[in-house]
């Protein structure tokens, strides 16, 4: 533990102030020295990979010609990375935007031949109205796009039993014809809409890739984003150590201790990757 401590405080041996690259997994920042940082690259997913299952394997990327292993730092701290969710959602979204494209098809075959239409004509129980009523984004921009699929997507809904009683009332060639206007209109809207969020899920989901030297090893580490850099003095510094004595955060040999933030905000979690060697 004193090795660590030592280790952790020579970060400020010989200077009064340390350059850091901030950012985020969930509501805590971390930081890392960029004395520490020899390159930074978008991620473009050019790994080798051993699969060990879903979650768990090792990856491989190259820096200057030769293999370095990632890390993803969300899944070292134990959490989901950030753009793993996004996947997911943009995979819900693309599976949501072709149930409802075939929604249509039914329909519209249903007015044309007679046959049942079983699809749902309450726009809170397809798969899409279900799973709407409980996401809640926090990226405000996408917050905004997935509020206007409600007026859309209760209209469209809504055309199965006023179509289809426009047809039982001897009105097929209106209904069709209204149908027709539908597509190019509210149709038109909810793929736009459905374009739209995918297309800014696409642009939040880029992870970055830090290639640190650790003292002994180059490593990747997998972030969802950087915040800033940001220069912290010697006395905004306290060790882990120092603040408790808890085996599991001591265990993560990255983590170095805390740096004071300004204006009421919490500390910043101090990472030192030379540690990660000891």
């Amino acid at each position: 533990m004193e090795a660590a401590k030592e280790l952790a405080n020579a970060l400020f041996e010989s200077v009064d102030y340390l350059e850091v690259i901030t950012f985020y997994v969930g509501d805590t920042q971390y930081a890392t020295p960029v004395s520490e940082v020899r390159y930074i690259e978008q991620d473009k997913r050019k790994t080798t990979r051993i699969e060990v299952n879903a979650k768990l394997g090792a990856e491989v990327t190259t820096y200057q010609g030769k293999p370095v292993p990632i890390y993803d730092f969300a899944q070292l701290m134990g959490c989901e990375a950030e753009y793993l969710k996004n996947i997911e959602l943009l995979q819900i979204l693309d599976n949501r935007e072709k149930d409802h494209v075939a929604w249509m098809t039914d329909l519209e075959h249903s007015l044309m031949t007679d046959e049942p239409f079983n699809k749902a004509r309450d726009p809170n129980q397809c798969e899409f109205g279900k799973w709407y009523k409980t996401f809640h984004p926090q990226d405000e921009l996408l917050a905004d796009i997935m509020k206007d699929f409600d007026e859309p997507h209760k209209r469209i809904h809504g055309l199965a039993d006023e179509l289809l009683n426009l047809k039982d009332e001897g009105g097929l060639d209106k209904a069709l014809a209204k149908l027709e206007y539908e597509k190019t209109r509210t149709m038109a809207k909810l793929l736009g809409l459905f374009k739209a969020s995918k297309e800014r899920l696409e642009n939040i989901t880029r992870p970055i890739l830090l290639y640190i030297n650790t003292g002994k090893k180059m490593i990747a580490v997998r972030l969802n984003a950087i915040s800033d850099i940001v220069t912290y003095y010697r006395n905004d510094y306290t060790t882990q150590l120092d603040v408790d004595d808890n085996k599991d955060i001591i265990n993560l040999s990255f983590v170095a201790g805390y740096l004071e933030n300004k204006d009421n905000q919490p500390p910043c979690v101090l990472l030192d990757w030379r540690m990660f060697n000891r």
